[in-house]
């Protein structure tokens, strides 16, 4: 029952979602795949577990960016594999150990969040501006056919696990962003390929939208609070 009543409805709900689409691939295509349900389930986790603030998002986070890693390895997706093997592996390791030395007094599991000052916010736009029109003119020049809506979601998500490590709660803004942004890139690739393994695709991040958005209302006061009690 403790376990249960770990997980709010809402986040049993995404949990449930993430685990019934499983189950709907499977009805629709007549194939498991037991790597993809374990990194989609493992991936639900780890966020539902970040919008708490509690540690162990890092060891679902591996398991989820590694057999991501291995699944994009096996289907010649090169960038997907560069950034979940070169940048997420290695920085599940680096956010624990930052993440263990900001835990709460008395309490071994949860940080503390906190905000971004005005001009830390105004340099975080400018920066993310830049990476993404460069790396959506580079993508471009190779003919990707979302360009700048995959540069944002690469470079954004690079940017928001970093603000996610030093805990501070606008990373939820750029996970919002990346959210919307392959949700979009996901309705196109089925309007131009009519796949509808592309709408189940964008239905798992429409998962990852609400838990955005529920671990940004989390986070933004629970930063609040730790101002005034600073």
């Amino acid at each position: 029952m403790k376990f249960l009543r770990f997980f709010s409805p809402y986040e049993w709900f995404l949990l449930t979602t993430i685990t019934v689409l499983n189950f709907v691939v499977f009805f629709v295509t007549g194939q498991w795949d037991t790597l993809s349900a374990i990194a989609t389930v493992s991936g639900v986790l780890c966020v539902v577990l970040v919008a708490k603030g509690h540690i162990s998002n890092y060891l679902f986070g591996l398991i989820q960016v590694s057999l991501y890693t291995y699944i994009s390895w096996g289907v010649g997706y090169w960038g997907e594999v560069a950034l979940n093997g070169l940048y997420y592996v290695p920085m599940q390791f680096i956010g624990f150990f930052m993440w263990r030395n900001r835990t709460r007094e008395g309490s071994r599991t949860r940080v503390k969040a906190k905000n971004l000052t005005n001009r830390q916010r105004i340099w975080l736009f400018v920066i993310c501006a830049v990476l993404i029109t460069g790396g959506g003119l580079v993508l471009k020049h190779y003919n990707d056919p979302a360009p700048f809506l995959d540069s944002t979601t690469t470079f954004l998500s690079i940017v928001a696990m970093y603000l996610m490590v030093k805990t501070y709660s606008e990373q939820w803004y750029l996970w919002i962003t990346v959210n919307v942004s392959t949700i979009i890139m996901w309705g196109m690739a089925f309007i131009r390929e009519g796949d509808a393994g592309h709408l189940i695709i964008a239905s798992m991040w429409c998962v990852y939208l609400l838990n955005s958005v529920h671990g940004l209302i989390i986070w933004s006061n629970a930063a609040k609070s730790s101002s005034l009690t600073n």
